[in-house]
């Protein structure tokens, strides 16, 4: 019993640094709402920003609450982990639309790219339905009309072959840059990145990994709140990231946070620079 209240206590106050950051992310989005944003990537910054902020929240409210150890309260790992994901996600496109260093020409043409894969899935949608809403054939012209920019762009010759292969095609990603590029430019570790999103997928999805740990899961105990907390601890450095990136993004409007809390951000920001390699 001594154990397990011990395992309450850290996960109780890990719980409190998250709750401290996602307070504080929460105070940044108030200050932000009618702000007029000062261009179209920083308008797309708040966007995702709003919406990693609402993975969090989301997650919050599913994590088990440190103050009330209910013996039959449902711990759900696996939507937990679908929420850190989409979190981590949002950071990446936050970084890739707003936080990167880059020119005017290049966040052009990050744009370009995102607004024309956007028409084209919403194409795509249209089509496999059958849609017989007008509103389809203007999402068509759009979309032609957004490959015809982005092909005339002054640095679409420097993307490379397959992309502007898949642009031709009418099939654009999301990103012109690799995963390992985009963690380079955002300097986030990619080996930790890659290690902490593989793990959370196999909760995601049902995957062998989490049902054969989902045998030996029992609330309360020890190995349980450390599953539970994984999510949480996984997204913190993201939040983080994110709120600091929309402040600098911003700086005359949001707040500052408090002294432990942006000790707590620069604490996990340095975790996902530097990985856990030397961790003891």
């Amino acid at each position: 019993m001594v154990h397990a209240a011990k395992s309450w206590e850290k996960y109780h106050a890990e719980t409190r640094v998250f709750d401290a950051v996602l307070e504080h992310a929460k105070a940044v989005s108030a200050s932000l709402v009618g702000v007029t944003v000062p261009s179209p990537h920083v308008g797309y910054g708040e966007q995702l920003f709003v919406k990693l902020l609402s993975h969090c929240i989301s997650l919050r409210r599913l994590m088990p609450d440190p103050s009330r150890r209910t013996p039959t309260e449902f711990w759900d790992v696996s939507s937990l982990s679908s929420l850190a994901r989409c979190a981590i996600e949002a950071h990446d496109a936050f970084e890739y639309i707003a936080g990167h260093p880059a020119s005017d020409q290049e966040r052009e043409l990050r744009l370009l790219l995102w607004r024309f894969h956007d028409k084209t899935r919403r194409s795509r949608i249209a089509e496999a339905i059958g849609s017989t809403d007008p509103r389809a054939n203007q999402i068509r012209s759009d979309a032609a009309q957004l490959k015809s920019e982005l092909e005339g762009h002054p640095l679409y010759q420097t993307l490379r072959t397959n992309i502007q292969r898949k642009v031709a095609e009418g099939d654009p990603p999301e990103f012109h840059l690799s995963k390992r590029e985009r963690c380079a430019a955002s300097k986030v570790d990619f080996d930790y990145y890659n290690a902490i999103t593989m793990q959370l997928s196999q909760h995601v999805h049902s995957s062998p990994y989490s049902v054969h740990q989902l045998f030996e899961f029992k609330a309360g105990s020890q190995a349980a709140l450390h599953l539970m907390s994984m999510p949480s601890q996984f997204t913190l450095p993201f939040l983080s990231r994110v709120t600091q990136g929309i402040s600098e993004l911003m700086p005359r409007t949001t707040p500052m946070p408090p002294s432990r809390t942006a000790q707590s951000m620069e604490l996990w920001r340095r975790i996902s620079e530097k990985g856990l390699k030397d961790a003891a």
